[in-house]
């Protein structure tokens, strides 16, 4: 009985935790996407969602890049052979991931990603009931994801398109790549997947540790 009443406020307690977690994560992406729309944005049509102009500015650079020796005004010779650049910018995404489905007519396009994604917020809700309590890790994975779907829905909800704001641009090894423009919900949701995979293979090693602890060891024959 006394567990049975320590249990239920801790669990309480767990509940408000993942309910401030979703809050915050949720409140800080678009508090972020606004900061990026005012700071900029440096023109918008009234009317044509994907005609606007939007600014940058550099975070971080490691080594020197293309854009940096234009910017500093060096000379092409001072451009290293392994760089990295991140800026802070402002970018539409009609589309989903790396815009994918940007250019689909708008009336598919948008109802398909408010089925897709209360879809799918349902399926992470129906897996956080079916989760053991004692399951933080997966069900805190299971929160930011959730949380990181919601903040590209109300985007889509109230703007039509989601406002990315993250981008990194690369030279590594002769490898160059310029990721696509991201968010914080974005961030969320990559770093819930993360947690999940880790969570998978912590149940895995302590499932194979509990299967080797049951086997038998050190029988020997008997005569």
């Amino acid at each position: 009985m006394a567990s049975q009443v320590l249990k239920a406020p801790a669990s309480r307690t767990l509940m408000i935790g993942y309910i401030l977690l979703f809050l915050a994560t949720v409140g800080l992406d678009q508090t972020t996407k606004f900061h990026a729309q005012r700071q900029f944005m440096a023109w918008s049509h009234e009317t044509d969602l994907r005609s606007y102009r939007g600014d940058s500015s550099r975070v971080l650079t490691l080594g020197v890049s293309p854009s940096l020796a234009l910017e500093k005004g060096y000379t092409r010779d001072k451009v290293t052979s392994n760089w990295l650049d991140f800026h802070l910018t402002y970018v539409r995404n009609p589309g989903a991931a790396w815009g994918s489905f940007a250019n689909a007519p708008e009336h598919i396009r948008l109802w398909l990603f408010y089925a897709v994604t209360v879809f799918v917020s349902g399926m992470i809700l129906y897996l956080f009931r079916s989760a053991h309590p004692g399951q933080r890790l997966a069900r805190t994975a299971l929160v930011l994801v959730l949380a990181g779907a919601a903040g590209n829905f109300v985007d889509r909800l109230l703007l039509k398109y989601v406002i990315d704001w993250l981008h990194f641009h690369w030279r590594a090894i002769g490898w160059e790549y310029s990721f696509p423009v991201f968010n914080w919900a974005d961030v969320a949701i990559n770093v819930g997947i993360a947690l999940m995979l880790i969570d998978m293979l912590l149940q895995e090693i302590a499932l194979r540790r509990g299967i080797r602890s049951e086997s038998p060891q050190g029988q020997t024959a008997t005569p």
